[in-house]
């Protein structure tokens, strides 16, 4: 009988080995599993970040883009002003000295 006890508690212990090294090889798959998920998690982030990051950029060039045109049709505006206004100024002087020596008033 005892020697039934002895090979009953081999056996068991043979159990408890099979058992424990089919944890430790679930555990180490279990593991990987989440490794390769958190990298493609990480992954995805990145490519996502870079994309929002690519849009805002563009969405910044075209904004900036748009101002620099707006400041330059207005600076063209008032480029055109400013030569009326000389022009007319030149117009008046020319015509006051023109007056001027019909008058014989030069000098």
């Amino acid at each position: 009988m005892a020697l039934e006890a002895v090979e009953v508690v081999n056996q068991a212990e043979e159990k408890a080995r099979e058992i424990i090294a089919a944890a430790q090889a679930e555990g180490k798959t279990i593991l990987a599993d989440a490794e390769r998920a958190g990298r493609a998690a990480v992954d995805a982030a990145r490519a996502k970040a870079q994309n929002e990051t690519k849009e805002t950029l563009e969405a910044a060039q075209a904004k900036g883009e748009a101002a620099g045109e707006a400041a330059l049709a207005k600076a063209k505006e008032e480029a055109a002003a400013l030569v009326a206004e000389a022009k007319g100024r030149a117009d008046a002087a020319a015509a006051e000295i023109v007056a001027k020596i019909k008058g014989g008033g030069v000098g």
